[in-house]
């Protein structure tokens, strides 16, 4: 303050502005806490509205676990795909952006707030009393100016007074009807007026210097004490606690930054991962059965048939309900608040890896019987006991998988509480071989090479076709066949191979049923790649950007198309990824 002109020195006649400044500088601070208070209001409501949002959709996919016409364990094979995973990080995510908002909400209410409110009234209190001194020296002053005019006053009169005596004698003595005793009466008026005239300039010459020694310390030593120390405590109680508010302000926003830069980077991490192949391989992994084709119509003559009164089935099938557990307490875990879901999430990890050994070593003793069976020739004859036994391996398989899912769905919902990345999908198991993390196959989940870089697109590998039909295993109902999968990174000639002879089956029907070319035309696209088509399987030859009719829409993903050139119109057909609607 030394170095700077201060309010003592330079607003010495400014008191009013002063004050009023103060008063604006304290407004600024309650306008301050009033927009802390509101913004409070508006993260707390925020944060309710994120976790109603959460919570709604949460519950949806509770309910998608346990549908599928009867059959739980759809929708476990579909929220066990990268895209339902993602799908749960993401709302986890936004848990965690809704519990940093109420933290927020929280933190302006007791650590900012508080404190302003209090210096605010703090501020009050000072600036009152030294604002009050000022005005009580300001009004003594007033009075030794006050009691100086009222001295002059004296002193004039005193003078005027002591002026018309003197002129009463001076007039007298030339008045030749005046007496003597007349002329010295007024002679000693004149005298006494003018004795109290010397007196009251005496007096009037003292307050003058009373007077200037008053005003020489109000405005050099009072006024510059009290507006120094208004000036301190509004840089220090204001202007300085006003600084470290915001700052205090900024730093809250920032403070839970990082966990929450941290949770969206793992959240993209996950999102990248997306597989499609993986999803589908996941699919078909929790769904299949390996089951055959149900056996060909036999005429049996009942005179004629043994008796199979006495035959018996060796083993009997796994059912699905034997080692089933309550398949929502996952579900119902990752919904609670960090710490508790935390440890309940861990004591279900342990459970789900006990009852994972357990299963193990049921399907080992499968394995071991099954080993048994085929070196008896006798016994491996009997379809019905292969099938069974066909039947407990795959329940003992779905099951694995089932527990494996439940225990990554755990171990995410822990890691995004940790904020560390979330643990790689479990392995998968497909056509009796098992695809783990990093190896080079169809159905490797996340791997790090894909069809993108040749120029084809990923998506136009033909779909996973999966052909159904009634079977009498242990889960009964609709038993997938044996299913071909087709690798993303299939050539085109791979492809055809798969699928050629349904083409020519569909081309040959479609030519019986519309012999005159006029198909009705269901849709028209445009094609947004190259397609190099087999004439064989009857598959067209068309460009980038060339329209077509579309005049069927088969389920592996293949449509019947009509292409008009200028020396005619060709049908066959298209991959239905490759084209956009018009």
């Amino acid at each position: 303050m030394d170095d700077q002109p201060s309010f003592g020195i330079t607003l010495w006649d400014q008191l009013e502005n002063v004050e009023a400044y103060t008063k604006i500088g304290t407004q600024s601070l309650e306008r301050f806490n009033e927009f802390l208070k509101r913004r409070a209001e508006i993260e707390a409501d925020y944060a309710r509205s994120l976790q109603k949002l959460v919570k709604a959709h949460k519950e949806e996919l509770n309910k998608k676990e346990g549908q599928g016409s009867g059959n739980k364990g759809l929708g476990v094979a579909v929220l066990s795909g990268t895209v339902a995973q993602s799908w749960l990080q993401l709302l986890t995510m936004t848990e965690h952006t809704a519990t940093f908002h109420t933290s927020m909400a929280e933190n302006m209410d007791t650590d900012l707030r508080k404190s302003i409110k209090n210096q605010i009234k703090e501020n009050d209190k000072v600036f009152k009393q030294h604002f009050d001194d000022l005005r009580k020296y300001t009004l003594d002053y007033r009075k030794v100016v006050d009691n100086l005019e009222k001295t002059r006053q004296k002193y004039d009169k005193a003078t005027k007074d002591m002026d018309a005596a003197r002129q009463a004698y001076e007039g007298a003595n030339q008045d030749m009807n005046k007496t003597a005793k007349d002329i010295e009466k007024l002679r000693t008026e004149a005298e006494k007026k003018a004795m109290l005239a010397q007196e009251a300039a005496t007096g009037y010459k003292q307050c003058i210097e009373q007077t200037n020694i008053a005003k020489e310390k109000y405005y050099t030593e009072t006024i510059p004490s009290v507006l120094n120390i208004i000036q301190s405590k509004d840089e220090q109680n204001r202007i300085d606690f006003a600084k470290n508010a915001f700052l205090k302000y900024s730093g809250l926003l920032a403070s839970q930054m990082p966990s929450l830069t941290t949770a969206l980077e793992n959240m993209v991490d996950m999102f990248e991962k997306i597989t499609p192949s993986y999803d589908s391989a996941t699919f078909i992994k929790m769904t299949q059965t390996h089951s055959p084709y149900p056996a060909d119509f036999t005429f049996e003559e009942r005179a004629l048939a043994p008796s199979n009164l006495n035959k018996k089935t060796t083993t009997r099938g796994f059912t699905k309900t034997r080692d089933e557990i309550d398949d929502n307490k996952e579900d119902a875990i990752v919904v609670l608040p960090g710490k508790q879901g935390r440890k309940k999430a861990l004591e279900r990890i342990k459970v789900l890896d006990k009852e994972l050994a357990e299963v193990e070593k049921k399907r080992t003793g499968v394995d071991t019987l099954m080993g048994v069976y085929a070196s008896k020739p006798e016994i491996a004859k009997d379809a019905k006991v292969q099938r069974d036994l066909d039947d407990q391996h795959q329940a003992l398989d779905q099951r694995v998988a089932l527990i494996l899912h439940k225990k990554h769905k755990l171990q995410v919902y822990i890691s995004t509480l940790d904020g560390v990345a979330p643990p790689e999908p479990p392995a998968v198991h497909v056509g009796g071989k098992t695809y783990g993390q990093g190896q080079s196959s169809p159905l490797t989940p996340f791997s790090d090479s894909s069809s993108v870089g040749s120029g084809t697109p990923v998506s136009a590998a033909r779909p996973l076709s999966v052909h159904t039909t009634k079977s009498e295993g242990s889960f009964g109902g609709l038993i997938p066949q044996s299913p071909i999968v087709e690798s993303p990174r299939a050539t085109e000639s791979e492809m055809r191979s798969h699928h050629g002879s349904s083409h020519q089956l569909a081309s040959s029907h479609d030519h019986d049923s519309n012999h005159d070319g006029n198909a009705s035309v269901i849709g028209r696209v445009k094609l947004m790649y190259d397609f190099e088509g087999n004439a064989d399987n009857n598959e067209l030859c068309v460009k980038a950007g060339e329209e077509v009719d579309v005049l069927e829409k088969q389920d592996d993903g293949w449509w019947k198309a009509r292409v008009h050139r200028p020396d005619g119109n060709l049908e066959g057909f298209i991959p239905g990824n490759y084209t956009e609607e018009i």
